[in-house]
């Protein structure tokens, strides 16, 4: 499986100035499926969100998760396939920062979906540091993580390294790929810098500098998904007595 993070430069307030940005990054049929990056949406009218998201999996061709909106105090996303048909919805669990403090309250947990045979989880975010998050569902082949990781750092050097690393973990723990997409390091929300973290987790690296792969300035990075390897990694791990959390 083929997946794009998209990393756009700048995030606007208004959710169709974000999408038509992401149209213009993404080459159709480039790959299985597009991961947006947190609050794509902005504050968009559930039926343009999702309206955007669908439209965009057909021009595209591909599957997209696409990022997240505002829907009331909630934030929440939706995923299509290339078909449009809307496969999966799913809410932020822990609000954070800004957030709490203008009100925004917390979603539902989600079961994942299923695409081309394969079992995949939206956690928006700050969802992913909560390694709770993840127990209870089963093998995931892997986890997409729509960001916007707002940081106080005076770099995103910092919230980078941290992101990596708690990333890196959750994809060994979990045994699955960790796919974030976030917004360019340059964007902002309410003030607050982003640190730029996309980037892809995986568990069993042909190279162990490629615990994570991530392309800070880039505005799409593609990634491929072995879940042959994937698959072998879980065999040995429950061969030598590492069974899942």
């Amino acid at each position: 499986m083929k997946i794009l993070l998209i990393q756009p430069s700048a995030w606007s307030p208004d959710g169709h100035a974000n999408f038509d940005a992401i149209d213009e990054l993404i080459t159709p049929g480039t790959g299985d499926l597009a991961l947006l990056p947190e609050l794509a949406g902005a504050s968009l009218p559930r039926a343009d969100y999702l309206e955007r998201v669908r439209a965009l999996a057909v021009s595209a061709g591909m599957a997209v998760a696409g990022g997240s909106h505002y829907d009331g105090a909630v934030n929440r996303g939706a995923v299509y396939d290339a078909d449009g048909t809307l496969i999966a919805e799913y809410d932020k669990v822990h609000p954070y920062g800004v957030e709490l403090r203008s009100g925004t309250v917390a979603g539902r947990p989600n079961p994942g979906f299923e695409l081309y045979g394969r079992r995949l989880r939206v956690l928006l975010c700050a969802d992913v540091w909560y390694s709770a998050s993840l127990t209870g569902f089963g093998d995931l082949d892997a986890v997409l993580v729509p960001a916007f990781s707002v940081t106080r750092w005076d770099s995103p050097a910092p919230a980078r390294e941290l992101w990596r690393h708690m990333c890196v973990a959750r994809a060994y723990e979990f045994m699955t790929y960790v796919a974030v997409s976030d917004w360019h390091h340059e964007a902002t929300y309410h003030g607050h810098p982003c640190a730029g973290v996309s980037g892809l987790a995986d568990p069993c690296p042909e190279a162990p500098a490629s615990f994570f792969t991530g392309a800070p300035g880039a505005s799409v990075s593609v990634h491929e998904l072995d879940f042959d390897r994937l698959n072998a990694f879980r065999r040995d791990r429950a061969d030598r007595g590492f069974g899942r959390p």
